[in-house]
């Protein structure tokens, strides 16, 4: 006889059994496809783990300008152009073709030598070095025939236009020495009269009613207000924004002498530059000396002792041979042309002059530093990454320098001529000031051709 008790324990305990069965085989699908799941996620891993790595083996050629076409040899390229990018110096290159172990790319508009990178999928490596060449070309940005009119371009004329300065909107200003005007040239190329009337004077006032005696020098400084070197005035002067003129250092009387603006003397002053502080500099030509100017108009001499020489050293103990051209970089050193010494001269923010460029010697020769040669180093003026642009009236060039002390010649075939195109076979002719905008763009007023020339590096 069966026991109730056991039989339904039994049947209790069995059925319980079969509900958890049948609960863990309603489950299983879902922890299969988990599992599944987990597999695959596993194996894609591995696989992308495993995925060679990016290697670039060989750039050829490893230099030249923009547009040269460069083939980039290695491993773990995608066959797909899109999916590699490709770097030079930073900027982004077009991707001609592609193979997983070749590249065929074209080199855009790097800004100058760097490395090459390559990236596929997060997966990157680097070529170090790539000698990215600049293309130089010099083109006529305003000017024709001798004379004097406003107008657009080739319509305008100068009579021996000496000094160029470009504001923060790529305004250029220019110092028309023959005409006793300071002029104004757009972007674009339209000129115009910014001050003076052509009567060779001196007279403050307001644009037109303003007369100059042969203004040389320019510069602007970072509140668009414009600094003049009154050559045969002996004086500084003044043009506000809107175009007021007046007498901010010196008073006229051809000498020398240290003090307040208007008690101030020079002698036929050449260059000038200012830097961010609003603080002024001079080439006294005629005392053969730097001068500064705060912007309280407290002048004084930052270098040179009236000796003509060539000896470095600190403020008064340094010699110059008629400095023609002075600029200034965001450090606060200044770069000058020493005219008849044939070198570039660097002064620091605490007096101390020494020899960058040249070796005393008049000539032609690139190089770096003393190995190069000058002749007659007149205008100079330094861009953002420290180079250094210099104009020779003898040897009618424009020369180069780079932050290593490298000289190169950017421009100019050393004939006196006229021609513009690239920058190897362009003539100038006696080359004066120069000045550099934000975009590296250079101005250079050629002087004996009475034209404002435009140099594009890319």
């Amino acid at each position: 006889m069966y026991n109730n008790k056991y039989l339904k324990t039994t049947f209790l305990e069995n059925h319980h059994k079969n509900k958890t069965i049948m609960k863990y085989q309603s489950f299983f699908p879902f922890l299969l496809m988990f599992a599944l799941n987990a597999a695959l996620f596993s194996s894609c891993k591995k696989n992308n783990d495993s995925k060679i790595n990016v290697q670039v083996t060989e750039v050829t050629p490893n230099s030249g300008p923009y547009s040269t076409i460069v083939t980039i040899t290695g491993t773990g390229f995608s066959a797909n152009a899109s999916e590699n990018e490709v770097k030079f110096n930073g900027i982004d290159a077009v991707v001609q073709n592609a193979s997983s172990t070749q590249l065929t790319v074209v080199v855009p508009k790097a800004g100058g030598a760097g490395p090459v990178s390559v990236t596929v999928e997060g997966k990157s490596d680097t070529w170090p070095f790539f000698n990215y060449t600049f293309t130089t070309t010099v083109s006529t940005l305003a000017g024709s025939t001798q004379g004097f009119a406003d107008g657009t371009g080739s319509s305008a004329k100068f009579y021996l236009p000496t000094g160029v300065a470009t504001d923060a909107q790529g305004n250029i200003y220019v110092t028309d020495d023959g005409n006793n005007r300071v002029r104004k040239i757009t972007p674009t190329g339209v000129v115009s009269t910014l001050a003076g009337n052509g009567t060779q004077g001196f007279v403050d006032g307001n644009g037109s009613s303003a007369e100059f005696n042969g203004p040389v020098g320019i510069a602007v400084d970072a509140q668009e207000n414009i600094y003049v070197v009154d050559n045969r005035n002996n004086c500084i002067r003044k043009i506000t924004p809107v175009g007021v003129v007046s007498t901010y250092a010196g008073n006229g009387t051809q000498g020398f002498a240290d003090g307040d603006g208007s008690s101030a003397e020079f002698s036929n002053p050449l260059g000038i530059a200012a830097d961010a502080q609003g603080n002024i500099y001079v080439a006294d030509y005629g005392n053969i000396r730097i001068r500064k100017i705060t912007p309280d108009r407290m002048v004084s001499t930052l270098a040179g002792n009236g000796t003509q020489g060539s000896a470095d050293g600190n403020g008064n103990s340094a010699e110059f041979n008629f400095p023609a051209g002075v600029a200034v970089d965001a450090q606060g050193n200044m770069y000058v042309a020493d005219l008849f010494n044939n070198n570039i001269r660097k002064i620091t923010s605490s007096g101390v002059v020494s020899t960058l460029a040249g070796n005393g010697t008049a000539g032609y020769a690139d190089g770096n530093g003393s190995s190069a040669k000058f002749n007659q180093p007149t205008g100079i003026t330094v861009d953002g990454q420290g180079n250094i642009y210099v104009t020779e009236q003898e040897n009618s060039r424009i020369r180069k320098i780079t932050p290593a002390e490298i000289v190169s010649t950017l421009a100019g075939d050393g004939t006196q001529g006229f021609a513009d195109g690239d920058g190897s076979s362009a003539e100038f002719n006696y080359p004066w000031g120069i000045d550099v905008d934000a975009q590296g763009n250079i101005y250079v007023a050629d002087s004996f051709n009475n034209l404002i020339r435009k140099i594009i590096q890319e």
